[in-house]
């Protein structure tokens, strides 16, 4: 071991006197501490690093021992070993990882190795080709634009170390994914060819890779889109044949036509095919995550060998917004000025996921003064309205609009107005104290009374009927006293 951290020793030191990039590293503050950061690499072998083989990330230099840490020039079938890897890694440092946050693993059959790699002495630095832009940025003088130009050019470098692999025979190419604790942050993939290999079969088999992976700009439950895949062979002296990419997809997620898998016919070494599936994730999806494994094989078209990989590529799902208002009610179609009127939207959340930070805002003219209120969260499935005052400044027309923002639930920012239109007219005295009951209001009677007419009519009756009475019988009174002289007149006679 002393040995091999003197020779280490002494390799980052020539690197860093022979390679301007490595010189001006700075230490990451998170950088990881672990056992792997006494190891350094002190060759790159005998063979050319394929700096094109990854979208940001690469190889810059590597070495190989045994498990007690003595460096080795060859490499036979069998053999249990250590690689050590200095990386070069623009994609981490675009997403401010830290290195506790990456995990590496070797993925081919030539190699056996289970968990992840080490990562230790990881630095920051930045490789912008503008040393004048670069120095502006460090020093704090840059401009806004400098400081966005620049920013692509920043990556990490660190030593990457894997323990006790045991070489299996085949070929001489080192796979190596690189993924996220974040799995909505896409796979990273690159390679090493290891030109200590020896193996009695000198005809390598490429490995298949997903080299790229595209969805477009955003994924919709209840949304068709196309997931288009570039699919990679490594380095080798043979062509994969029968090659064959498909599919394994997760609960609510499946294709909107076709097959689940795709027949590529025979791919060469370090060549690239593109496949595009078109995928259908339910509007029933409740994930925001959609994890698809794509799944490749082949056979060497020399030694028939059978070659699989497997990669899984994560997509973001998220539901669709279905934020919607209803109409807006005004108080009447007219205000009068210095008076209150009233104006009110109601609105409703059909979608499936809550909208955050709602707040509304009244806008416009002769308003008598604007208004703003924060309505908070509002949960899936719920509705709710907001009441605006309307206080007019002169006659004429009222004119406003009520705007509201609110976030969807990928957190990106929403809006959605109504506007609205009022007549605001002068208040006329006379009218405001015109009473409408007033119109059935009989004129007021003069002179005696109804009900003194109607009593007078019943009093008379009664003494015209009185009268009729006694004047009867005073007729019957006379007509028989006529009748009782009669009588006795006949007695005298």
């Amino acid at each position: 071991m002393k040995r091999l951290f003197s020779l280490l020793t002494a390799f980052a030191l020539a690197a860093a006197l022979c390679t301007p990039v490595l010189a001006d590293d700075t230490p990451n503050s998170s950088s990881n501490s672990s056992d792997s950061s006494s190891y350094l690499p002190s060759s790159t072998g005998n063979t050319s690093i394929d700096y094109s083989n990854s979208s940001g990330v690469y190889v810059s230099a590597y070495t190989v021992t045994d498990t007690a840490g003595g460096e080795i020039s060859t490499i036979e079938v069998g053999d249990k070993i250590n690689i050590v890897l200095k990386v070069v890694d623009h994609a981490s440092a675009r997403y401010c990882v830290k290195p506790e946050e990456i995990s590496a693993r070797i993925n081919s059959a030539v190699f056996t190795y289970t968990g992840s790699g080490e990562i230790g002495q990881l630095y920051d630095n930045n490789d912008d080709p503008q040393p004048d832009r670069l120095q502006r940025v460090r020093d704090g003088s840059a401009s806004e634009q400098d400081i966005i130009d620049n920013a692509q050019y920043h990556y990490y470098s660190y030593v990457l170390l894997f323990r006790d692999v045991i070489y299996n025979g085949g070929g001489n190419t080192l796979p190596i994914n690189l993924s996220y604790l974040d799995t909505a942050k896409p796979l990273q993939q690159f390679s090493v060819t290891l030109g200590q290999c020896v193996d009695k079969d000198q005809t390598t088999s490429p490995n298949l890779l997903v080299r790229t992976s595209s969805y477009g700009d955003s994924v919709t439950a209840g949304q068709a889109f196309d997931l288009s895949l570039g699919l990679y062979a490594t380095d080798g002296n043979e062509n994969l044949d029968d090659v064959i990419v498909s599919l394994t997809l997760p609960e609510n997620i499946s294709l909107n036509g076709g097959s689940l898998s795709s027949y590529l016919g025979t791919i060469c070494p370090k060549q690239t095919r593109d496949v595009t599936f078109q995928v259908m994730p339910a509007s029933g999806f409740t994930g925001t995550v959609a994890s698809i494994t794509v799944n490749m094989t082949g056979t060497g078209s020399v030694t028939g060998k059978e070659v699989s990989g497997t990669t899984t590529i994560s997509v973001p799902v998220s539901q669709p917004d279905r934020f919607e208002v209803g109409q807006l009610e005004l108080s009447g179609d007219t205000i009068y000025v210095g008076d209150t009127g009233s104006v009110s939207l109601s609105y409703v959340n059909k979608g499936k996921n809550p909208v955050s930070n709602l707040e509304a805002r009244l806008t416009g003219t002769n308003l008598g003064a604007g208004g703003y209120q924060y309505l908070g969260n509002l949960a899936a499935g719920t509705e709710g309205s907001v009441d605006f005052d309307i206080v007019p400044d002169a006659a004429g027309t009222v004119s406003g609009i009520i705007t509201l923002n609110y976030e969807d639930a990928s957190g990106n920012p929403q809006t959605i107005s109504k506007d609205f239109s009022v007549s605001a007219e002068e208040m006329n005295m006379d009218d405001f104290n015109y009473d409408p009951s007033m119109d059935d209001t009989q004129p007021e009677q003069t002179g005696m009374p109804v009900w003194a007419w109607v009593l007078i009519g019943v009093c008379g009756a009664v003494v015209v009927i009185v009268v009729i009475v006694v004047v009867v019988r005073k007729r019957k009174k006379a007509k028989a006293l006529a009748a009782l002289e009669a009588e006795d007149s006949d007695e005298d006679l």
